[in-house]
C-alpha cells in the first residue's frame, strides 16, 4: 500500500515493513530496486520506534526514528509520512 494512502491516524506498530523503491541498486529487474525497513523498538527508549534496513549489504542501518504516540506503543501514519516522505514509499500489508 502506498504510504500516501495511509491515514494520518493509522497506527504504525513495531513489526511493520516499509519499502522505498528506486534507490539506485544495480539490479536487472527494477522491481528489485528497493530497500526494505522494519519498524522496531529501540532498547531503553520508550519514546521512539526506528526503521531498520533489512536489505542485504545495508542490513542494520537506521533510516530514521518515529516518535511514538505516547503513552501508546505505536507511531501514527502522519509521523511516518513526515519522516520518510511519500515518493516511491510503500507499507507492506500482510
Amino acid at each position: 500500500m502506498p504510504v500516501r494512502n495511509i491515514s494520518d491516524d493509522e497506527k504504525i506498530w513495531s513489526g511493520t515493513k516499509v519499502r522505498i523503491y528506486h534507490v539506485g541498486l544495480k539490479v536487472t529487474d527494477m522491481n528489485d530496486d528497493y530497500y526494505e525497513y522494519l519498524v522496531s523498538f529501540i532498547f531503553d527508549n520508550n519514546e521512539h520506534l526506528q526503521l531498520t534496513n533489512l536489505t542485504q549489504g545495508k542490513a542494520g542501518n537506521i533510516l530514521c526514528v518515529l516518535k511514538k504516540d505516547t503513552p501508546n506503543h505505536y507511531a501514527l501514519g502522519k509521523t511516518l509520512k513526515d519522516r520518510i516522505g511519500l515518493e516511491n514509499t510503500f507499507v507492506l500489508v500482510t
